[in-house]
Formats: C-alpha cells, sequence, structure tokens
C-alpha cells in the first residue's frame, strides 16, 4: 500500500510527529507552477492586446489565431499537469499502520459512510474535501480512517486501515478510547447510530464533531433520532438555499457540531475566510476557522490561517481587464463623437 518513499516519510522525530514534509496533498509543485505561469500569461496578454489596439493597430487573422490558439493549448496543458499532479498525490500515500508508528501523538478517528467517498473523493480544486480535512486535522493528531473492504486503492486524505468485518466493532471502540478527536460525518445508517452510541460512552464529549449534512432534511432526522442517543438536545439550524451561499464553503458539509465538557452543543457553520484561501487546498482556512474553539478545548495551540497574497491576483487582473475594457470603450467612444461632429 505504500512505497519505500511513503515509508521513509513517516520517520518520527523527537517531537513525536512525522518527519519528512508528509501531507496528505503535494502542495505547491512544478505542475502547479507551470499552471500558474501559463495562465498569467494569457491573461496578462489581455489588456497588453486591448492597448495595441487602441494604438490604432489591427492585429492581423495569424495573430488572433496565436491568440486564441494559446488559450487553447494553456486549457489542454492544465489538464493535463493537473493530472500529474493527481497522480502524484497517490504516490505519497501512507496507510495508518505508518503513520501512526512515525507519530506518536493520539490519532484523530474520521467516521463516515463509505457512499460519501463518492463526495468528498470529488475534486474540488487540485484537492478533495477528504484531503482539506486531513490538512486540517494532522495538526491534532495522524488523521486515520477505516478504508471500504475490497477497494482496490484507498483516496488520498485519511491514511486507511483495513479489518475483517467481525472485528470492526471491536476495533473502533478501541481506536476511540484513545482517540485525541473523533470526527464523524452525519449519516442515518444503522452502524453510524451504532458508532455514535460508542462514541458517546466512551469519549469525553470535548473529543467529539459532528459535520452536519448539507441537507436539511437529513439533519433532522438525524436531530429527531439524537433525542434518544445524546445526552442533550442539538440544535435547530436554518439552511441556507444552495443559490443564496454567497459567502458559505465549498465544501459539501453545511457546518460542524462539537461539544462542551457538559454535552452543550454548538453549532458552527463554515464559511470561507477571505484572502486566506491558497488554490491547492482552500477548504483547509475554512475547516481551521470553524474548528478553532475545539482546538481550544483540546489544549492545542490555534493559528489563524495566514494572508494569502496570490489570493489578491485574480482581482488585480479582472482590475486590469476592468480598466482596459473601459478605456479601449472610452476611446471608441470618443472617435465616434468626432466623426458626428464632422459629419454632422
Amino acid at each position: 500500500m505504500t512505497n519505500a518513499r511513503s515509508t521513509k516519510r513517516a520517520e518520527q522525530s523527537t517531537t513525536g510527529t512525522v518527519t519528512g514534509g508528509w501531507r496528505p496533498v503535494a502542495g505547491f509543485t512544478w505542475e502547479l507552477f507551470f499552471i500558474a505561469v501559463a495562465w498569467v500569461i494569457a491573461f496578462a496578454a489581455i489588456p497588453v492586446t486591448l492597448f495595441w489596439m487602441t494604438r490604432g493597430t489591427s492585429p492581423s487573422a495569424l495573430f488572433w489565431t496565436a491568440f486564441w490558439g494559446y488559450f487553447a493549448i494553456t486549457y489542454k496543458l492544465t489538464a493535463w499537469l493537473s493530472d500529474r499532479y493527481r497522480e502524484r498525490q497517490l504516490k505519497t500515500l501512507l496507510s495508518a499502520q505508518d503513520l501512526l508508528g512515525g507519530d506518536t501523538r493520539p490519532h484523530v478517528l474520521y467516521l463516515r459512510s463509505f457512499k460519501d467517498d463518492e463526495t468528498t473523493s470529488r475534486l474540488l480544486n487540485l484537492s478533495t474535501e477528504e484531503q482539506e480535512l486531513a490538512v486540517t486535522m494532522l495538526e491534532i493528531g495522524p488523521f486515520i480512517a477505516f478504508g471500504e473492504p475490497g477497494e482496490k486503492s484507498p483516496d488520498p486524505g485519511a491514511a486507511r486501515m483495513y479489518v475483517e468485518e467481525e472485528q470492526w466493532q471491536d476495533k473502533i471502540e478501541n481506536l476511540m478510547s484513545n482517540a485525541q478527536l473523533v470526527v464523524a460525518r452525519i449519516a442515518n445508517s444503522k452502524s453510524f447510530w451504532w458508532e455514535i452510541s460508542t462514541a458517546i460512552s466512551v469519549l469525553r464529549p470535548e473529543r467529539l464533531v459532528l459535520l452536519l449534512p448539507a441537507d436539511q432534511n437529513v439533519y433532522e432526522e438525524f436531530r429527531r433520532r439524537a433525542n434518544e442517543v445524546f445526552p442533550c438536545q442539538l440544535p435547530d439550524h436554518e439552511f441556507q438555499l444552495p443559490g443564496f451561499r454567497f459567502s458559505t464553503s465549498h465544501i459539501s458539509s453545511e457546518g460542524l457540531l462539537y461539544f462542551e465538557s457538559d454535552w452543550t452543543p454548538h453549532l458552527q457553520t463554515l464559511k470561507s475566510p477571505n484572502f486566506r484561501q491558497n488554490y491547492w487546498t482552500p477548504g483547509v482556512p475554512t475547516f481551521k476557522v470553524a474548528l478553532r474553539p475545539v482546538y481550544k478545548q483540546l489544549g492545542i495551540d490555534w493559528k489563524r490561517p495566514p494572508l494569502q497574497p496570490l489570493q489578491i491576483l485574480p482581482l488585480i487582473i479582472l482590475l486590469i481587464f476592468t480598466v482596459s475594457i473601459f478605456y479601449v470603450a472610452a476611446l471608441q467612444l470618443n472617435a465616434l463623437m468626432e466623426l458626428i461632429r464632422k459629419h454632422f
């Protein structure tokens, strides 16, 4: 399941954390560098061309063929480089055993319905939702989950472990008992309710986090059944309609539930923090900001996600493009007015 290089990356440091820079995502690589350079050149060519035209130059058909051909080539190159980037991530996967062997901190256990992997393993940008969650959770502890029996290869994200079907309940209960944190995606399956009931019985409340579904009906059904299991009443929440989620995150979860030591529940909506997202794991700051009170309850140092200057680049490009359009329009309007004055 892992190669020699990924195993080497799991060597233990003196602090008990994984060394060698292992992350569930590949980070900024040469593939992303060339994607960025190609698109910066492409968009920079637009205002330059417009300005050139305002000087009275009429580009030839050959120029326009090359201009639009470059955009087409850049689009194809981006798709090819993106595929290479995803292949790179698959080569760096670790098994749960390798990760736990190289990181002595208490682990973070991720529980979800296997069918939810279809959503969380879907590419959002250059990473998946589970990868973004994994990057966040690695600040708390090694992030592990059970793999689906029979799968050919695990999705990037939580490090996978596999057990026989008749042993999974004993294994989960043992992992819960020793976990720094248990993160569970809300579902309504029989196995999920067994997992939640077990978590309530073996965990301190502040060590449980629930990820809300995006569907309000699913959450309401969960709330109704939760009254029979939880020692508290879960909060109501008004879900926003998809078309009105201007400030919410791209992540499929609506938010998260965490608990105080007396089981007092708190619901945090996931919102994207402005100018603190990068382009390959944009969901990490979203998760981290929402989890701030969880960090505090666990006694883990929380640091605000840093500002990302590159987030300003699209705004600058858009501004330049808009100014160029208005400038060209103003010149054309002025030429038209001059023509009207001469003839009328």
